[in-house]
């Protein structure tokens, strides 16, 4: 069963009990409200607008993204997302893509401002890099921006090598060989 079709319970440090949930209309309505209240659109969106802030066409566009991935990675789009859920609460998403190089994925997460800090983003990637091994990945690769300093913190303590990218910007690539996946185990049974 793929991890799209499943809830994944992950527990970081502090015992928060992150899950990943499937995206339905009315998980999707919790992370558009969670985004809204307590996340920057451009830390969500692409930069659909001038200014950061939330236009209906920024909240218009995360909904039929969320949609459009529903199928997950064997689906038309190449791409899963989850949203991210504590206590019954979505605090953020996460997703999951194939890329046009073969074995090479692709991962993004944004988590709201007041659940940051708390080890919930390096649960998730730890879940979401095992979901990839587990995909046929042998490596994973994302972006971020220089000044997202918890962002490099969680890609850096995850193993992910940082490369200079276009101003502003940092790509991380992770190696998912048999030498370092053993650091990357369930943080919770199932």
């Amino acid at each position: 069963m793929s991890l799209s079709a499943r809830v994944l319970p992950v527990t970081p440090a502090d015992q928060l009990m992150p899950e990943l949930i499937p995206v339905d209309d009315a998980v999707l309505d919790q992370i558009v409200d969670a985004a809204i209240t307590d996340a920057s659109a451009d830390e969500v969106t692409p930069p659909l607008s001038a200014a950061n802030e939330w236009t209906p066409a920024r909240i218009a566009w995360l909904r039929d993204y969320h949609r459009a991935n529903r199928e997950g990675l064997a689906g038309p789009t190449g791409e899963a997302t989850w949203a991210v859920v504590v206590s019954g609460e979505a605090i953020g998403s996460v997703r999951l893509k194939l890329t046009d190089q073969p074995h090479l994925f692709e991962t993004g997460i944004w988590l709201t401002r007041s659940s940051r800090g708390h080890g919930i983003g390096s649960a998730v990637m730890t879940a979401v890099l095992l979901e990839a091994a587990a995909g046929g990945a042998s490596a994973v690769r994302a972006e971020t921006a220089e000044s997202n300093g918890g962002a490099l913190s969680v890609l850096r303590r995850l193993g992910f090598r940082l490369l200079p990218a276009e101003e502003g910007r940092v790509h991380a690539l992770l190696s998912l060989d048999a030498t370092n996946q053993t650091n990357y185990r369930p943080l919770h049974s199932q």
